[in-house]
């Protein structure tokens, strides 16, 4: 038994539409994927700890919480040493503000490292509290306390440097 075939006929130059159509929708596909080159890890740890470093300074000009509010991310996390964790920005701002009056926390980035893709890091070095005297509060005491710190940064949306985790403790 003899069976035959239908071939079907193709216009000319079908094949090559075909092929160059492909490839358009290849390239598309790769630029529309993000097809980014890989950070510079040594650029993105100096804008981590420069970032930290405004973080500090903000502090200092005012006022520790006002400085958390605007560097932490909303889903951050604080592990304050000898207390409870605190979930949320907006928490922490609320925790730190009490009895913030008086105080100054300072510190200095010593260190950090960034993830390879550039989206995730940390910092760590040491901290300053200090307290001056406010009537009424805390028996009229002053003074000085040191300890260490690290954050875990991640950046935001915009590509901004913003912590995702916060902690520390005294060096006493």
């Amino acid at each position: 038994m003899r069976r035959s075939f239908i071939r079907a006929r193709r216009a000319p130059g079908a094949a090559a539409r075909a092929t160059g159509i492909i490839s358009g929708l290849a390239i598309i596909a790769v630029v529309l994927t993000g097809c980014h080159p890989a950070p510079d890890p040594a650029k993105e740890l100096e804008s981590l700890l420069a970032t930290d470093r405004e973080f500090a300074a903000a502090s200092v000009a005012r006022g520790a919480a006002e400085a958390f509010r605007e560097y932490l991310l909303d889903g951050a996390l604080q592990l304050p040493a000898g207390s409870m964790p605190i979930e949320g920005r907006e928490n922490i701002y609320r925790e730190m503000k009490k009895g913030a009056e008086g105080i100054i926390l300072n510190w200095e980035p010593r260190d950090g490292l960034v993830a390879a893709s550039g989206e995730l890091g940390y910092t760590w070095g040491m901290y300053t509290v200090e307290a001056r005297l406010v009537e009424g509060r805390d028996g009229g005491r002053s003074g000085i306390r040191t300890g260490k710190y690290l954050n875990v940064w991640r950046k935001d949306d915009r590509g901004r440097w913003r912590v995702l985790v916060d902690t520390g403790n005294p060096n006493e």
